[in-house]
């Protein structure tokens, strides 16, 4: 009896965990619940970024203009990162709590440090990194979307060896007790626990290269906003990059970028010089051939090319997603149904075909 309550409450969790949607796009009411959790939505940090650049845009130092942006937030980790803005701090250093370390800080960070080496607006530049954070927050929503369901389909198909059991236990055999009670089932449900895990590992595993966590580094897409609005002071391209790697985070992005504005400095060819870059930077290096070669607007072609790539993640996302929705048909077939057959349909087979051998046998026996 016992065994049975345990097996139904443990039935009814997987139920809960089948139902609960795994990432579904946050509602502007649970988008401020969250922020209350959390400190900040990435969309609330670009209105503040939008916000820093109308005060600055109107004549106001940076200092007064974080001053001000700080009495109209309302109490939270945002204000609490004003403040300490309007004291002279640096934003990424005075993030409190989750916004320490994060993307939406990085970028405005950098965006900051990056005016105050080269000269360039300060206003506009804030401004295009406000609309850059918005994209950003409409693709990664885009993606939770079309990531949700592969998702939950990985979800109900974890839960299919378990539902062979229930399916046994309605056509009134006991594949519980044989599995638990003699050395075939024992045999049978090692074999469909071992099944059931490395399905288990090879979906998620399917999700995570389908889907990969985001790291808290600047978006390459705000790598390139920052080069324009450098370039924008008048700077050259060497010497932009140069700015830019400066001011962005300590890493690779970093390190490469810092590479080829020395290698643009020591006047090395624009397809040279940036031939090390990640994929990622790929227009950077298309934007500066195409600068050397005609002397098009540098600036404007990057900015364009900020902007294309981050409207073409939600789609990307969507081809990603559905490639995913095939590729779990494999584990689902190698191991999941499998495991449905060892854990439910041959266990509840036997108990029944056992009960009529016995029913055959007594009836035999009597006079």
């Amino acid at each position: 009896m016992m065994l049975l309550m345990l097996c139904g409450l443990l039935a009814a969790l997987c139920l809960v965990w089948v139902v609960t949607p795994p990432t579904a796009p946050a509602s502007p009411q649970g988008a401020r619940a969250q922020a209350r959790r959390s400190g900040a939505t990435p969309l609330e940090v670009a209105r503040m970024v939008e916000q820093l650049a109308t005060v600055i845009g109107s004549g106001a130092s940076i200092r007064r203009a974080w001053g001000a942006v700080a009495r109209s937030l309302p109490v939270g980790e945002l204000r609490e990162l004003a403040r300490a803005a309007a004291s002279g701090a640096d934003p990424r250093r005075a993030a409190p709590g989750r916004l320490h370390g994060s993307e939406t800080i990085g970028s405005l960070g950098a965006a900051l440090a990056v005016c105050e080496r080269t000269g360039a607006p300060t206003a506009g530049m804030l401004q295009s990194l406000a609309d850059a954070l918005r994209d950003l927050h409409d693709a990664s929503l885009a993606r939770r979307t079309a990531f949700a369901g592969p998702r939950s389909t990985a979800r109900i198909l974890l839960v299919l060896p378990l539902a062979g059991l229930g399916l046994g236990m309605l056509l009134g055999g006991d594949p519980l007790r044989l599995l638990l009670a003699s050395p075939a089932g024992n045999l049978l449900g090692a074999l469909g626990i071992v099944l059931t895990a490395a399905g288990w590992w090879w979906m998620r595993r399917l999700i995570h290269q389908a889907d990969p966590p985001r790291g808290s580094h600047v978006d390459p897409s705000v790598v390139l906003e920052l080069i324009a609005g450098a370039l924008d002071s008048g700077l050259p391209l060497s010497r932009s990059v140069a700015a830019v790697a400066q001011a962005l985070p300590a890493g690779p992005d970093a390190q490469l970028l810092g590479r080829s504005a020395a290698a643009l400095e020591a006047g090395l060819p624009a397809a040279l010089a940036v031939d090390d870059l990640p994929p990622a930077f790929a227009p950077l290096g298309q934007s500066a051939v195409l600068a050397e070669s005609a002397g098009a607007d540098l600036s404007r072609v990057l900015r364009s090319a900020a902007r294309d790539g981050r409207r073409g993640r939600a789609r990307y996302a969507e081809v990603r997603a559905a490639r995913l929705a095939v590729r779990l048909v494999l584990p689902t077939g190698i191991t999941l149904l499998p495991a449905f057959v060892v854990l439910g349909i041959i266990p509840t087979v036997m108990s029944l075909l056992g009960g009529t051998f016995a029913l055959t046998t007594t009836g035999s026996m009597l006079p």
